[in-house]
């Protein structure tokens, strides 16, 4: 057997083992009350983070973003955000079974913008003016539900979508996603078909607020962060409509508020570099104002300053 065959087979076995463990995770988590199962998970992610998982990061990302917080109040802050993190993981694996369309209003709270949208349209209005917009999010709430959330309405966004290495662990995800009837984009590689897909009045997802390998450098927390600037070229460039929306926790288990925008970012001044960089620092502003909000929901388990050089 050549080395090439030999190591296809070992990574196959290590997949296929993977893919065992959240599988018998993902049933034994089912097999158990939504709420209990939500209570235990965060328990465990504050014990974890107890043992110093992610801690580290936490606590430095927090230090840069909250320098007027003392020790306390981050340690604090970082435990309830891996609660935050246990309790999403369960709302991902129970969401085809809590958000039905007989419940749909009970479980989303429509605020501001989306709500008088809908009250003016209505669903149908919706559905018939949601075509080649780019629906703008972040890591923050329950990010998962953001696409999710818009196809209980009947909107069809195609998410873009960094696929696991592991294929069996990605058709696992697929499934269990509220939106898993639509079409997804893979992330290599992706302005190209975003741009088609978008051009045939098809609407995409799109997550913008993680470290960036080849990004604009916008503030973040009043330090500069390297961002995608992607939602930047498609609106100045290609006159792409922009939704920025997040879906934020509200009370204990399954009760989440959808917040969003459509956003005019149409820019011209002669200067690309300058009118990409406004719209994202614009779109960051934005998120930054969210996460103050509700801190302890945002994904710091990521060296968002990495390129930046910023340390706390």
């Amino acid at each position: 057997m050549s080395f090439f065959a030999r190591l296809n087979r070992r990574y196959l076995l290590r997949y296929r083992l993977e893919y065992a463990v959240a599988l018998f995770v993902f049933h034994v988590a089912r097999s158990l009350s939504p709420q209990f199962a939500w209570r235990l998970a965060r328990g465990i992610a504050a014990l974890l983070y107890r043992f110093g998982v992610k801690r580290k990061i936490l606590l430095t990302n927090l230090s840069i973003a909250f320098p007027e917080l003392s020790e306390a109040e981050r340690e604090d802050l970082g435990r309830r955000t891996m609660e935050h993190f246990g309790s999403l993981v369960i709302d991902i694996l129970f969401q085809r079974r809590m958000v039905r369309r007989s419940n749909f209003y009970r479980r989303f709270d429509i605020t501001g913008w989306s709500r008088d949208y809908l009250k003016k349209h209505g669903e149908e209005g919706l559905r018939q003016r949601s075509h080649g917009v780019m629906f703008v999010t972040a890591h923050l709430g329950n990010w998962e539900l953001a696409s999710g959330f818009f196809s209980m309405l009947g909107v069809s966004i195609a998410p873009v979508y960094r696929s696991p290495q592991n294929p069996f662990l990605d058709k696992l995800v697929r499934k269990i996603r509220l939106d898993s009837q639509f079409e997804t984009i893979e992330k290599r590689g992706a302005v190209r078909t975003m741009i088609d897909h978008l051009e045939a009045g098809g609407n995409i997802g799109f997550l913008f607020d993680q470290e960036a390998g080849h990004g604009l450098y916008v503030p973040f927390f009043g330090k500069p962060a390297c961002t995608h600037k992607t939602p930047a070229v498609l609106a100045r460039n290609n006159g792409v409509k922009i939704l920025f929306g997040v879906v934020l926790r509200h009370g204990d288990f399954f009760r989440y508020e959808a917040r969003g925008e459509l956003l005019d970012l149409q820019r011209e001044t002669g200067n690309p570099d300058a009118d990409l960089t406004a719209i994202t620092a614009d779109l960051m502003g934005r998120l930054e104002n969210d996460i103050r909000e509700f801190p302890e929901q945002y994904l710091w388990m990521h060296r968002r300053w990495k390129r930046s050089g910023v340390h706390g």
